[in-house]
């Protein structure tokens, strides 16, 4: 009595390669893509940020933890 063998051959290795070869150039596509567009949309409006005007401008929208909490239960800001 013969064993049973599997009817379907294991996965060969040029249909393998054929796949890696196909996902690396499906990333190397993508990655030119996405360096076209920050290209295009992002790198050409570049944004000058003055340290001390913005440290004073989040300072200043910061509220005070005590003001917002009423003193008394008919007080309300």
């Amino acid at each position: 009595m013969k064993p049973a063998t599997d009817p379907s051959p294991p996965p060969s290795r040029p249909h393998r390669s054929r796949l890696v070869l196909h996902l690396a150039v499906v990333l190397v596509v993508k990655i030119i893509l996405l360096t076209l567009l920050w290209h295009v949309f992002i790198k050409p409006y570049k944004v000058k940020v003055d340290e001390d005007a913005m440290g004073d401008r989040i300072a200043a929208g910061r509220p005070s933890i005590t003001s917002s909490i009423p003193t008394s239960p008919g007080d309300s800001k």
